[in-house]
């Protein structure tokens, strides 16, 4: 009774008018509604997330210089280094070679177990630097319980120091960093962060276009939110932090899978004085390959979303903005970049369904008579034409970013014109892990909460970045 075949129901279907009609006017009403659709996005996205236009405008202004700070404050350098004999002698190779006094800073490589052989690397350093073998690992093997453990061996010690500095293995540090953040720290904030450089940004699409996020990140949202709101967005190294801070807190309570993204969120909320300065250049090692790149954005993408209730509880407030001007630090924390992400989402949606209403249009096309597309704004052509368009707000958004990260920061990045060309039309693919890793995380829940070693070549191919390196081995 119920031995229909495939082509009977196409038959059925295709015969009733009712259909056809109903389908016609979606596809009518599709094309008509579209482009007003995504241009009222738009125009919501510019009301909510004014203060991208204030970054845009701050990231064409000069840096600022602060004077020589005349206190020399001391610094405990934190470096969490498990098994990263790879890279670390770059690192260390640039740490020794600060030009701050150095009596006023100490490093602490934080490593697992004295088998590693960070250790008897690190201790062939000289006096100033030491090695933390952390004591408790179980369910404790994220960033920030390993900078919880070097705060407590500074504390059990009775040593003492006015901020920690924070630097990964991986990373290689300018002569003059130390200096240069000492005077920030003597221009009174609490928090700063400076500019991060990469040592191998050119080497394929993959590290160019984090590069160019970092860059992004660098120049507009640091640069805006220290302008406007003396606040910056910590990206995980390159920063120092008054130790005040963490001791009033017992220890180093930022301790989840992205530890930067709740430190920044716990200074929003305790009214912290941050800044962004980049005359202060670190050098960073970007993955290479996808699939490393792909583990680190499952982690970033899950940490960003996760509760940050317990970072957002008043215990201390530092007094950093007043009135209005704190309300509105905070409205823009809140928002910052849903209104970017909530754009993008209703133009992919939006191409997306314009896309599937074009293949719809095209099969029903070839079923009927074609008298019944009579009505030119409801024919495959231009249902297709909808679109592309649909899909051109969305990629145009992304060339637009990625092109003024290019104008304003190339004079560092120093890409060539055919890797600017390459990485401006393929930054959007580039972006899409980031739906990607969401949706990977959402289906594998053990991986927002493994914390898995992001192995790293120790390979340099920035020749600043070499020079820095190069000098200090020569003068030892």
């Amino acid at each position: 009774m119920y031995n229909l075949d495939m082509q009977t129901l196409i038959s059925f279907l295709i015969e009733s008018d009712e259909l056809v009609i109903k389908m016609t006017n979606l596809f009518r009403d599709f094309c008509r509604y579209l482009n007003f659709f995504i241009i009222a996005a738009i125009i919501v996205f510019i009301f909510l997330a004014w203060y991208y236009l204030l970054f845009l405008i701050c990231a064409f202004k000069k840096p600022i210089i602060y004077p020589t700070g005349e206190t020399k404050y001391k610094y405990a350098v934190l470096v969490p280094a498990r098994n990263e004999d790879k890279v670390i002698r770059n690192c260390l190779d640039s740490l020794k070679k600060q030009d701050y006094p150095k009596d006023k800073f100490d490093v602490y490589v934080i490593i697992e177990s004295k088998s590693d052989p960070t250790y008897r690397i690190t201790m062939s350093y000289g006096s100033n630097f030491h090695v933390i073998v952390r004591k408790h690992l179980t369910n404790r093997r994220t960033k920030g319980f390993a900078l919880d453990e070097a705060f407590h061996y500074i504390e059990d010690n009775g040593l003492v120091y006015d901020a920690l500095m924070i630097f990964d293995a991986d990373n290689v540090v300018s002569p003059n960093y130390i200096t240069i953040m000492n005077n920030t720290k003597n221009a009174g904030f609490q928090i700063a962060t400076g500019y991060r450089n990469f040592t191998n940004a050119t080497v394929n699409r993959v590290s160019s276009c984090s590069a160019i996020l970092f860059s992004f990140m660098n120049n507009f949202t640091s640069n805006g939110r220290s302008r406007l709101f003396k606040k910056c967005t910590l990206t995980g190294t390159g920063y120092y932090i008054d130790y005040n801070i963490v001791k009033n807190e017992g220890g180093w309570i930022w301790n989840g899978m992205t530890e930067d993204v709740e430190l920044t969120c716990y200074s929003y909320y305790h009214n912290i004085s941050m800044t962004y300065n980049q005359s202060a250049v670190y050098y960073d090692e970007q993955a290479t390959q996808y699939h490393v790149l792909h583990k680190q954005h499952v982690r970033w993408v899950w940490g960003f979303f996760a509760s940050k209730k317990r970072f957002k509880q008043k215990t201390f407030d530092y007094g950093c903005n007043k009135g209005a001007k704190k309300s509105l630090a905070k409205m823009e924390y809140n928002f910052s970049i849903y209104p970017f992400v909530a754009l993008c989402i209703v133009e992919l949606l939006a191409c997306l369904l314009g896309f599937a209403l074009f293949i719809s249009d095209l099969i029903i096309a070839s079923l009927v008579e074609p008298g019944i597309w009579a009505d030119a704004s409801a024919n495959p052509q231009t249902v297709f034409c909808w679109f592309l368009l649909s899909f051109f707000y969305l990629y145009f958004l992304f060339m637009l970013a990625s092109s003024l990260t290019f104008i304003i920061d190339n004079k560092r990045l120093k890409f060539s014109g055919g890797k600017i060309v390459v990485c401006i039309f393929s930054y959007l693919f580039f972006f899409m892990d980031f739906l990607l890793a969401f949706f990977d995380g959402l289906n594998h829940p053990k991986k927002r909460k493994s914390w898995d070693k992001i192995e790293h070549s120790g390979d340099v191919a920035n020749n600043e970045a070499i020079k820095k390196i190069n000098e200090k081995k020569k003068s030892r």
